[in-house]
C-alpha cells in the first residue's frame, strides 16, 4: 500500500484517496486517452539537430530551472488592454514547459489544466500512457500555415513519436482530413450544443450531419485501433469525454475482458433533451461498453441512466445499469484544479503589479470581475441583464460599483452572440453611466496568464451565471486567488454549473431570475467580513482538499475496484453435463436444492394461474425430499396460497413467497413473515403508476401481492407493451425508486416493484447459513429475480473455494459525490456473504434456463424447463 513519504498533521481528502479500495501493486498500467494530447506540435523543416529531452513524464507542475531552459517566444497571445499596465510580457519567464528534437517543437497546451494535472499526477502511483491526437500541426512561427501529416517524412513521424514518448509517454494519433467532420461537425455542432440543451433550431437534408456522424465513427475506430495496438493484459483504460464515446463498445468486442473507464466532462442533459439525438442508440450503447461511466454530478449521472432506460429498456438501479447482462458502473466525480499550479501563478512577479493597477483605475469602486468563453451557455446576457436590474433597484450603488467582463473567442461563429452583448453593454452603459463614470467594461479577446490572475486576485465580487456548464473551474481558480487578500470576496455562482453542488457557500443563482442574481450582487456587497471569512473558509477547504489529483485517483481506483471482481460479472454459462451433476450428486453427504416455480419447475404460460405443476414434477419433488441428505426449497415470486395450493402436499418441501418475502420450513405449517417490519406505505404511489399505464395500455393488468406490486403487459401488443414498460419504468425510477426504499425488478414481460434488500439472494443467504456444511449446493431459475442468487451463491463460493479473504460484493456508493469519507465500490447488488461455508471444497450448480448466448451469474445453463424436469426425475431415480 502506497505510503505518502511527507506525512502532515491533517488529514487530507488525497490522503483518504490512497486508502479507498485496491491501491496499486505496480502490476497494473493506466491507458489515459484524450481527444488531444496536451501539447501543441511545431514543425521546422531543416532545423539544427537538437538533444532531445527525456523526462519521465510531463511535469504538472514545472520547475524553475524547466521555465528557465524552456521558452516560449512564439505563442504568446497578444496583450489585451485590460490593465494600462507597461505591456512587457516578459516571455523569457514563460511557465508553459517546451522540449525539441530534429525539426520538432511541443510546447505544452493552454486550457483544459484541470484534466491534465490529474492525469499526469497518476504516475506517481501506477506506470502510465497517454493517446491523444496531436492537433493541428502549425509550421514553426506561423499561426495559419498547417502541416499536412500525411507527407510528412516517415523518419520525421518516428522522430516526432519518440519525442512525445521521451516527453511523457506520450503516443499520438495521427488523424487525416476527417479530424474536421469529426470535432468541428459532430462534436461541435451536434454534441455540444445537446448536451448543453440548445436543440437545433435549423432544418437541413441531413447530408452533412450524415458525413460527420461517418468521420465521428472513423476517428472513434482509429482511437480504438490505437489502444489495441499499445494494450496488455491487466491495463486499466481511461477515456475522456464526448468527443470518443463510441471506444468503449469498439475496444469491448476486441478486448472482451478488459476493463474500461468512461468520463464526461461536459454537462448530460435530461433524457427528454437527448431522445433528440438521431444516433442516440449508438452513443448509450458506445458509453456502456466501459465497466465505470463517469460524470461530474449526481444529476448527470441520473440523466445517463434515465437515458438508458428510456431509449435501451436497460435495467437500472441507482448505483448503475444492466446492459445485456453486465453491470455497468454509473458514478459521479466532481474534478477539481491543480492548487499548487495555481498559487504558483498568482504569486509570478507581474501578477501583482497588474492587480495593484486595476485596483488604482477603479479607487473608490467596487470591482464585480467576470471571464467567460464566447458561448451562449456561458450566460453572459443573463450576467448583463442582472447587472442591469441591480443598478436599477439599488441606485444607491451607482457610481460605484463596476463590471470587469472578459469574454474569450471560442471555436464556432458567435458573431451574433458578441453582436447582442456589445449593444446590451451599450445600452447599460448609455442609461447608467457618464462622461465620467462607465459602469460595465467589456473586452472581447484573449488576456494573458497574469491579467487573468491578477483579475481573480482584486475583484470584490466573482459572477459567474452560466446557463449549463459541466464544472467551470475558473470559480475554483477565483477561490485560491481570493485567499491572499485581507478581505476576501464573495463568489456568486449560477446553480446550472456542476460546481455549484460543492461550492455550497457560495451564493447560488438562477441566471434566469435577473431580480435574484441583482439581490445577489447586494448581498455579496453588503456582506459582513464575518460572514465573508466563514464562507471563504468553507468554499477553501473544498477546493484545497478535491483537487484534480483527488479526481482522478478516485475515478481510477473506483475502476481498478471492478477489475478484481470480474468473475462476479455476467458471462455466457456452459451447458449442463447432466451426467457430470449426476455423479457429483452420488458422492454428495448433504445436500440444498433451490429450485424457481414459474419459467424453471414449469413453462411460462400467458395466463399465470394456468402454470400448475405437473404430476411428474410433483412425483420427482416428494422423491427428492423424502432423502434425508437434501434440503429441498421452492423460491417462488408467487404468493402463499398459489405455493400451498400448488405444492403443499409435497412433505418436507420448504417454500419461499414473493421473492423471499415470506418462508415455510419443511414439516411446518406456518408462514414466517420476513417483511413483517417493513414500511409498504410507497405501494399506493406505486399502484397509482401502475393504473396510469393499465389504462393506457390494452392488455396490462396489476397484480397486488402482499409485499410487491406487479404490472403485467404479456397480453398486450408485443412492441407497443415494451414501449410503454420502458416508459412506466422511467416514471418510477424518477418518482419512486430515488425517493423511497424499493427497487425495480424487470421481468418477463412484466415490471415488479418490491422492498429494496428483499429478495431470493437474502432467503438463500438465510438457508445456507444454516446449512453450512453442505458439499452440494443445485440451483435453477430462469429470470432476473433468479440471478440475486446465483451472484450471492457464486460469490460464497469463489470466497471458500479461494485462498484470498472472502471477496464481500457491496451496494455501491458511486452515484454519490466523492467525500474524503466515502468509499468506493462496485456495485453487484447482492447480500452480505455468510461467515463461512464450513464445507472445504462444495460444489456449485447454478442453472439457469434460457439460451446458450444469455449473460447471466450461473455457471450452467438448460434451453428450456422441460429440462429442469427431466433433471429431477434423474436425481429422484439415483
Amino acid at each position: 500500500m502506497y505510503q505518502d513519504p511527507t506525512p502532515s498533521p491533517g488529514l487530507t481528502a488525497e490522503k483518504v484517496a490512497y486508502y479507498l479500495p485496491l491501491r496499486p501493486d505496480g502490476t497494473k498500467r493506466i491507458i489515459n486517452v484524450t481527444h488531444q494530447i496536451p501539447y501543441n506540435i511545431l514543425h521546422s523543416p531543416g532545423a539544427v539537430e537538437e538533444k532531445p529531452v527525456h523526462l519521465p513524464s510531463p511535469p504538472s507542475t514545472p520547475s524553475p530551472a524547466s521555465r528557465a531552459g524552456s521558452q516560449d517566444d512564439s505563442q504568446g497571445l497578444a496583450a489585451a488592454p485590460i490593465s494600462r499596465v507597461s505591456r512587457r510580457h516578459q516571455r523569457s519567464h514563460t511557465l508553459r514547459v517546451k522540449f525539441q528534437a530534429a525539426d520538432w517543437t511541443v510546447v505544452q497546451r493552454r486550457g483544459h489544466a484541470a484534466l491534465y494535472a490529474g492525469l499526469q499526477s497518476l504516475s506517481k502511483h501506477w506506470e502510465a500512457i497517454h493517446i491523444g491526437w496531436t492537433g493541428p500541426v502549425h509550421v514553426k512561427g506561423s499561426k495559419t500555415q498547417m502541416v499536412d501529416m500525411d507527407k510528412v517524412d516517415p523518419q520525421d513521424k518516428k522522430s516526432l513519436q519518440r519525442l512525445l514518448w521521451d516527453t511523457g509517454r506520450i503516443v499520438p494519433v495521427f488523424l487525416d482530413n476527417k479530424s474536421r467532420g469529426h470535432y468541428e461537425g459532430y462534436c461541435k455542432e451536434v454534441l455540444w450544443p445537446l448536451f448543453h440543451y440548445v436543440v437545433w433550431q435549423n432544418a437541413t437534408d441531413g447530408r452533412a450531419e450524415k458525413r460527420n456522424w461517418e468521420d465521428y465513427v472513423a476517428v472513434n475506430t482509429q482511437f480504438a485501433q490505437t489502444i489495441i495496438e499499445h494494450y496488455r493484459p491487466g491495463d486499466i483504460i481511461c477515456i475522456h469525454d464526448y468527443h470518443l464515446l463510441l471506444v468503449p463498445e469498439i475496444l469491448r468486442k476486441s478486448i472482451p475482458d478488459a476493463t474500461i473507464g468512461v468520463f464526461v466532462h461536459a454537462t448530460f442533459p435530461s433524457s427528454e433533451i437527448f431522445r433528440c439525438l438521431t444516433t442516440r442508440n449508438e452513443i448509450l450503447q458506445g458509453m456502456l461498453g466501459a465497466n465505470l461511466v463517469g460524470f461530474q454530478t449526481y444529476a448527470y449521472a441520473r440523466h445517463f441512466i434515465s437515458s438508458s432506460t428510456r431509449m435501451l429498456g436497460c435495467e437500472s438501479t441507482l448505483t448503475g445499469v444492466n446492459f445485456n447482462g453486465q453491470i455497468v458502473s454509473v458514478g459521479a466525480f466532481p474534478i477539481g484544479i491543480d492548487v499548487d499550479r495555481v498559487q504558483m501563478f498568482k504569486s509570478q512577479p507581474n501578477v501583482r503589479p497588474k492587480s495593484e493597477s486595476i485596483r488604482d483605475m477603479y479607487a473608490d469602486k467596487k470591482i464585480i470581475i467576470g471571464r467567460d468563453k464566447l458561448d451562449s451557455t456561458k450566460g453572459i446576457l443573463q450576467k448583463l441583464h442582472g447587472f442591469e436590474k441591480f443598478l436599477h433597484d439599488y441606485p444607491e450603488w451607482r457610481n460605484k460599483v463596476v463590471l470587469i467582463q472578459v469574454t474569450t473567442p471560442t471555436h464556432g461563429d458567435h458573431a451574433k452572440l458578441e453582436t447582442k452583448i456589445s449593444e446590451t453593454v451599450s445600452h447599460i452603459n448609455g442609461i447608467y453611466g457618464s462622461l465620467e463614470f462607465t459602469p460595465v467594461h467589456y473586452f472581447h479577446q484573449d488576456i494573458d496568464r497574469d491579467e487573468y490572475y491578477a483579475l481573480l486576485s482584486v475583484a470584490d465580487v466573482g459572477l459567474i451565471t452560466s446557463v449549463r456548464d459541466g464544472m467551470n473551474t475558473t470559480s475554483f481558480e477565483y477561490i485560491i486567488c481570493q485567499h491572499d487578500n485581507p478581505v476576501r470576496g464573495p463568489l456568486i455562482l449560477s446553480e446550472f454549473t456542476g460546481t455549484a453542488g460543492s461550492l455550497s457557500a457560495a451564493l447560488l443563482v438562477n441566471p434566469w431570475d435577473y431580480a435574484g442574481v441583482a439581490k445577489a450582487i447586494y448581498d455579496a456587497l453588503t456582506m459582513s467580513q464575518e460572514e465573508k471569512e466563514t464562507r471563504h473558509h468553507q468554499l477553501y477547504e473544498h477546493v484545497t482538499s478535491h483537487t484534480a489529483e483527488f479526481w482522478a485517483h478516485s475515478f481510477v481506483t473506483q475502476l481498478v475496484s471492478t477489475y478484481e471482481q470480474q468473475s462476479l460479472q455476467p458471462h455466457s454459462a456452459r451447458e449442463l453435463d447432466v451426467q457430470e451433476l449426476k455423479d457429483v450428486y452420488s458422492k454428495s453427504e448433504k445436500r440444498l436444492l433451490f429450485f424457481d416455480y414459474d419459467g424453471t419447475l414449469t413453462p411460462i404460460v400467458s395466463v399465470p394461474s394456468d402454470a400448475k405443476p405437473s404430476k411428474e414434477m410433483l412425483e420427482s419433488l416428494q422423491t427428492l425430499c423424502n432423502d434425508p441428505r437434501n434440503a429441498v426449497w421452492v423460491i417462488s415470486g408467487r404468493d402463499q396460497d398459489t405455493l400451498d395450493t400448488w405444492l403443499g402436499g409435497v412433505s418436507n418441501l420448504g417454500l419461499s413467497a414473493e421473492h423471499g418475502c415470506y418462508l415455510k420450513h419443511p414439516g411446518s405449517s406456518t408462514w414466517e413473515n420476513i417483511v413483517e417490519q417493513v414500511d409498504m406505505s410507497w405501494k399506493d404511489e406505486v399502484t397509482k403508476i401502475f393504473n396510469y399505464y393499465t389504462e393506457r395500455t390494452q392488455g396490462s393488468f396489476v397484480e397486488h401481492k402482499r409485499s410487491s406490486v406487479t404490472w403485467h403487459y404479456r397480453l398486450a401488443d408485443a412492441e407497443y407493451g415494451a414501449f410503454q414498460a420502458k416508459e412506466c419504468q422511467n416514471h418510477l425510477e424518477n418518482n419512486i425508486v430515488s425517493k423511497l426504499p424499493v427497487e425495480i425488478l424487470v421481468g418477463k414481460k412484466n415490471l415488479e416493484v418490491r422492498p429494496v434488500d428483499i429478495n431470493k439472494g437474502v432467503i438463500v443467504k438465510r438457508l445456507l447459513k444454516e446449512s453450512q456444511d453442505a458439499d452440494l449446493v443445485i440451483c435453477a431459475g430462469d429470470d432476473k429475480t433468479d440471478e440475486d442468487m446465483f451472484r450471492f451463491l457464486s460469490a460464497a463460493h469463489l470466497a471458500t473455494s479461494s485462498a484470498s479473504p472472502p471477496i464481500t460484493p457491496t451496494t455501491s456508493t458511486s452515484m454519490l459525490p466523492c467525500t474524503p469519507t466515502r468509499k468506493s465500490s462496485i456495485p453487484l447488488a447482492s447480500p452480505p456473504l455468510p461467515d463461512t461455508w464450513q464445507h472445504p471444497s462444495p460444489s456449485l450448480f447454478c442453472i439457469t434456463v434460457g439460451p446458450e448466448s444469455k449473460k447471466t451469474m450461473a455457471n450452467r445453463h438448460v434451453r428450456t424447463s422441460h429440462q429442469i424436469v427431466d433433471l429431477l426425475r434423474h436425481l429422484a431415480a439415483l
